[in-house]
């Protein structure tokens, strides 16, 4: 039997919703009315789910959002396994602390999506807010494994102290993009704003469209990187759009930040 489900918004909430508690696991083998009284948190008061939505049963083993859910928080957080799609913008920690699975977002996400997020695929469609792919307050790690795909651009602070994975931006990024990056790569497509790198350990950045200003704590570095950029660029390329282009071009390659380290890397396609 299939398990999956279709939850359509009635209206705009008047509150935040909390659905954290919403996953493929924790929706599989309930019966539709079971779902229906599935509480999440409306502010500081837990709602059944079906005063919130129409629920409807799928013949996959999904979890389809659909409607204006900008004031829905946590979709897909701690999510290990399954899929969710959202037909529609989201808010806060969008796919936060993920481990496995896919979530796929048709638009727009808000604040600190991907935070943490550990493994399997997120695809948000449109634009994300500040601190995407980067670490929850108070914590020290940032995005640590999986994809995250940006079809549109991000804020601020993208990857601030991220570790691991691989995070693209189709469109334009913020100022200090990969800001305390430990590793991992960016790659993005579009124009970046001020402080790229800043505080930058490790890892690299790769800045596929306009070159941005390069910061003082960084320096040129003319080493043949030939057989390592085939390898990123090829891994990049497969995800289409302005990377697609990726393995034709050449890299210059700035080291830094020198004032954390300086073992991080602007590679600026040319």
């Amino acid at each position: 039997i299939m398990s999956g489900w279709t939850l359509t918004l009635k209206q705009a909430p008047a509150l935040r919703l909390d659905l954290r508690a919403l996953s493929p696991a924790a929706l599989a083998g309930l019966s539709a009315d079971a779902v229906a009284k599935f509480g999440v948190w409306h502010g500081n008061e837990s709602v059944a789910l079906g005063e919130l939505f129409t629920i409807a049963a799928r013949t996959d083993d999904a979890l389809h959002f659909e409607g204006d859910l900008s004031r829905a928080d946590r979709i897909g957080w701690q999510l290990a396994a399954g899929r969710i799609h959202v037909d529609g913008p989201v808010g806060d920690y969008l796919g936060a602390g993920m481990s496995g699975g896919e979530i796929v977002a048709s638009r727009h996400a808000g604040l600190l999506a991907a935070c943490e997020m550990s493994g399997g695929r997120l695809e948000i469609g449109g634009n994300v807010g500040d601190y995407a792919a980067s670490a929850l307050p108070g914590s020290m790690d940032g995005m640590r494994g999986g994809t995250l795909l940006v079809r549109g651009s991000a804020g601020a602070r993208f990857g601030d102290r991220m570790r691991r994975g691989s995070a693209l931006v189709f469109g334009d990024a913020g100022d200090f993009l990969a800001s305390r990056m430990v590793a991992g790569t960016i790659a993005v497509a579009g124009r970046i704003g001020a402080h790229a790198g800043y505080g930058m350990r490790r890892g690299s950045v790769v800045c596929a469209g306009t070159a941005p200003t390069i910061p003082p704590t960084f320096v040129a570095n003319d080493a043949n990187i030939a057989v390592f950029w085939q390898l990123l660029a090829r891994d990049l390329a497969r995800h289409g759009g302005a990377f697609a282009s990726l393995p034709a071009r050449r890299v210059q390659r700035h080291l830094g930040d020198l004032a954390a380290g300086g073992k991080g890397e602007l590679l600026l396609c040319v």
